[in-house]
């Protein structure tokens, strides 16, 4: 991963702010919008309008939430995405060979759950979750004829500035990482979301996510989603092979692999001088080069002109299982030895 890759992935993630109020309060202030509206025009249905708004609200912001949280948007994710014939293969426009090869697999779930506010449909179609990241794949559509989903960002995308987005695990807020992307398809749009969990998602929960508008309609949706990584943990292979190679001041520990059907994750430990800026390429033992897609710091300590950083690092997982691994540091230094680093996954 280089130096402008993970510096700026850390910056990215340091800068989210997610509000601290739980799933519950953020019902209860809908209910309490839904309430006054009702009243004002209709005879109240309580148990349809919270049906209604429970399904809605959710499925909206997750299209929302997971892009403003990154402000990210791939133009290569979008361009494959003009080329998906249905809307069934949502997982399959990244051009992610490990997201690519999970689905093939059969390690996605079908959701295809529908929320419908002021005339404004979005349905969760998908969704694969995993040790590295949790995607969920959507559909925004309408039966208004004043909104065209031609217009991006227009009528029918979840604004990347939205206010009020927010996620919950079991009512608890996810502060984890996300990116997105969407693209149009027939009379809507479509799209993926990613949450890049750092060990504090449960292996199975439920997913809330709210939202309250799609592109200047304003409206009041929320959704809860299961989802369960149970499935994926039974294929992931993990190792600890404890590889530590010293190369002049630096001193490089793989402490731990695992290989999950759409993510690789490789947890290191570095030790080297604050000044010197360090990154390396993943090679497997058929020499396919790992694409990253997010890391971060779990650890870090400083002793004098010294830095131990804990570092966890996601890639998209091959196609064939490797038998081992080779990591080929660099650094900004200039006289820094080239050495390869080889992990055996055995």
């Amino acid at each position: 991963m280089s130096d402008i890759f993970r510096e700026a992935l850390m910056e990215d993630a340091a800068r989210i702010n997610v509000p601290q109020k739980t799933w519950e309060q953020v019902k209860q202030s809908y209910k309490f919008t839904s309430l006054n509206n009702a009243i004002s025009n209709t005879p109240l249905q309580w148990d349809t309008i919270i049906r209604k708004i429970c399904y809605g609200f959710a499925a909206a912001l997750i299209v929302g939430g997971l892009l403003i949280a990154s402000g990210f948007v791939s133009p290569v994710m979008a361009k494959t995405l003009e080329r998906i014939p249905v809307i069934k293969a949502i997982f399959n426009f990244v051009g992610d060979k490990g997201l690519q090869n999970a689905i093939d697999k059969g390690f996605s779930t079908k959701v295809n759950r529908t929320a419908t506010d002021k005339g404004i449909s979005v349905t969760i179609t998908d969704v694969l979750y995993d040790q590295g990241r949790l995607d969920i794949g959507y559909q925004v559509t309408t039966s208004r004829h004043d909104l065209s989903p031609n217009n991006y960002p227009g009528d029918m995308t979840i604004p990347l500035d939205s206010p009020g987005m927010q996620f919950f695990a079991n009512n608890k807020p996810i502060h984890d990482t996300a990116q997105g992307t969407e693209q149009r398809m027939g009379n809507g749009r479509v799209g993926l979301v990613e949450i890049y969990p750092r060990g504090d998602l449960p292996e199975t929960f439920n997913l809330q996510i709210a939202i309250h508008q799609i592109g200047k309609q304003q409206g009041q949706w929320l959704l809860t989603v299961p989802v369960s990584r149970q499935h994926t943990d039974t294929a992931t292979k993990v190792f600890l092979p404890m590889k530590a190679e010293t190369i002049g001041q630096t001193t490089i520990m793989i402490k731990k692999v695992e290989i999950a059907p759409s993510s690789t994750i490789i947890e290191s430990v570095l030790t080297h001088p604050i000044k010197e800026k360090l990154s390396w390429t993943t090679i497997d033992d058929k020499g396919h080069v790992f694409r990253p897609i997010s890391g971060y710091v779990m650890h870090k300590h400083v002793d004098g002109d010294m830095i131990t950083e804990t570092i966890r690092e996601l890639f998209e997982s091959p196609k064939i299982f490797p038998k081992y691994l080779i990591l080929v540091p660099t650094t900004s230094n200039s006289g820094f030895p080239t050495k390869k680093i080889k992990v055996l996954l055995n």
